[in-house]
C-alpha cells in the first residue's frame, strides 16, 4: 500500500514536471516584447461629436458659399457636408502628400450609428467638370476634413457643388484583436505581438490621421500587414504616414487561410 502511494507521488512529480517541460517548450513572448499587451491609443485621436471648423489647421470655411444650404444630407449615404471651403497643407487623399495651397476640401460627417467603410461621391464643381470624395472608415457620429482623392481642385475654380453620384458600404462596427495581439510603435515601425497560442495568419493595422478640431485628416485609410503571424511571436512592420502625435489606430483584423 506504501508502495503504491510512493508511486502515485513519483508518477504526479514526474507528470507535472514534463508539463512544465512542454510549457517552456512551447515558448511565450518573447522577454524583451513581454510589455507589449494592448493596441496603442492616442487620447487626442477624434470623438464623437461636432467638428470645431475654426480649429482645422489649414482649413478656411467659405461662409459666404452658395452651392449648397449646409448641413447637406449626401444622398445614398449616411454622410452629411457641414462645411465647404479651401485648404492649404499637405495634400493626403492621392497618396502624393504634396503641400498645397487654396484647395476645394469639405468636412463631412457621419451621422448613423455604424461605420462608413467606404464611400465615394462625386460632385460637378463646373461645366462639364466633377470630382470625387472618397471618406473611409469614418466612426460613428465622427467627422473627417476630406479633399478630391484624384487630384487637387483649386477653390478658386469651383463653380458650383451639384451631387451627380454617391455611394457607401457601411459596417457594424471597426474590428480590433485586444486581447490576442498588442501593436506598439517605435522608430518608424509598428512592434505586433501575438499574445496567443494560435497562428493567426495576416495581421492588418489600419490607421488614420487626424488634425485639430475633432476631425480626421483626409478620408484615406493607411493599411499595413505582417504576414503569417506566429503564436508568441512578434513582427515589425514600416509604419510610413503614422505620427505618434497625429495618427490613430482605428482596426486590427487578421485573415487566415
Amino acid at each position: 500500500m506504501k508502495n503504491n502511494r510512493v508511486s502515485t507521488i513519483i508518477f504526479t512529480v514526474v507528470a507535472l514536471v514534463l508539463v512544465a517541460i512542454m510549457v517552456s517548450g512551447c515558448g511565450g513572448v518573447d522577454k524583451e516584447y513581454e510589455y507589449n499587451t494592448e493596441i496603442i491609443i492616442n487620447e487626442n485621436a477624434p470623438v464623437e461629436g461636432e467638428p470645431q471648423l475654426e480649429s482645422i489647421t489649414g482649413y478656411v470655411e467659405d461662409t459666404k458659399q452658395d452651392f449648397l444650404k449646409l448641413p447637406y444630407a449626401i444622398e445614398n449615404t449616411s454622410l452629411e457636408i457641414v462645411s465647404i471651403g479651401k485648404y492649404t497643407g499637405v495634400y493626403t487623399d492621392s497618396g502624393s502628400n504634396e503641400n498645397v495651397e487654396d484647395i476645394l476640401a469639405i468636412v463631412v460627417k457621419n451621422v448613423s450609428d455604424k461605420v462608413v467603410s467606404y464611400s465615394n461621391v462625386s460632385f460637378a464643381y463646373g461645366d462639364d467638370v466633377a470630382c470625387s470624395f472618397s471618406p473611409t472608415n469614418l466612426p460613428p457620429n465622427q467627422s473627417a476634413l476630406v479633399f478630391t482623392n484624384t487630384e487637387k481642385i483649386p477653390y478658386k475654380n469651383v463653380k458650383k457643388f451639384e451631387c451627380v453620384d454617391a455611394m457607401e458600404v457601411p459596417a457594424e462596427k471597426l474590428p480590433l484583436l485586444e486581447d490576442k495581439v498588442g501593436v506598439d510603435f517605435k522608430d518608424g515601425e509598428f512592434i505586433i505581438t501575438n499574445l496567443t497560442n494560435e497562428n493567426l495568419g495576416d495581421v492588418y493595422v489600419r490607421y488614420k490621421n487626424f488634425t485639430d478640431g475633432n476631425a480626421y485628416l483626409g478620408g484615406i485609410t493607411y493599411s499595413v500587414v505582417a504576414t503569417d503571424v506566429e503564436p508568441y511571436e512578434t513582427y515589425k512592420v514600416p509604419a510610413d504616414n503614422y505620427n505618434a502625435e497625429t495618427s490613430v489606430i482605428i482596426a486590427v483584423e487578421n485573415y487566415t487561410n
